[in-house]
């Protein structure tokens, strides 16, 4: 009986140990399906992950235009919701690269950059498809897009530097 509970002891401490050493990261949304999960968590270079990331996001982008055309609001929600999240891990993914991947980190955030500007107008068109009741929902869309795109450029052109408050550090004379 002893043995017994020593080993017992031993996979309750390894299994403890399993969960502490887990990787620390960006978390998918939860709304993603599953299937779209594993495409993304199979890209192990950081530009194809984001990459996928990206593609999936654009699906759902296109999806909200579509089911809002079709007076869907609900679900065009949803789907927007979906977007922004992806684009928010997108971001994070990027940002937890470790320093020593400075140039995987660079093509990331140069593809953020792009995307989302490239998003712009079909992120306007969603918007401009749904009713007032839902602009919360456009509105973060919006403005998290924004700010994470400038942060983007920002790092990539200035290393962080170009776009710091106006008032910040400065003496008035």
């Amino acid at each position: 009986m002893p043995l017994r509970q020593i080993h017992l002891l031993l996979v309750t401490l390894i299994l403890g140990a399993l969960t502490v050493q887990q990787p620390k990261g960006p978390k998918l949304p939860e709304e993603l399906s599953e299937a779209e999960g594993q495409r993304i968590l199979k890209e192990h270079h950081p530009k194809s992950h984001v990459e996928v990331t990206f593609k999936i996001s654009d699906a759902h982008l296109g999806t909200a235009l579509k089911l809002a055309r079709e007076s869907q609001y609900r679900e065009a929600a949803d789907d927007l919701n979906l977007y922004t999240e992806l684009v928010v891990y997108a971001d994070a993914y990027t940002r937890q690269l470790p320093k020593e991947h400075r140039k995987e980190r660079n093509q990331c955030l140069k593809l953020i950059e792009q995307r989302l500007f490239r998003q712009t107008r079909l992120l306007e068109a969603v918007t401009m498809e749904m009713p007032s009741n839902y602009y919360q929902v456009s509105e973060r869309a919006a403005s998290t897009t924004k700010r994470i795109r400038l942060h983007a450029l920002d790092d990539l052109l200035g290393g962080g530097e170009i776009l710091k408050d106006p008032g910040a550090g400065h003496d008035e004379h």
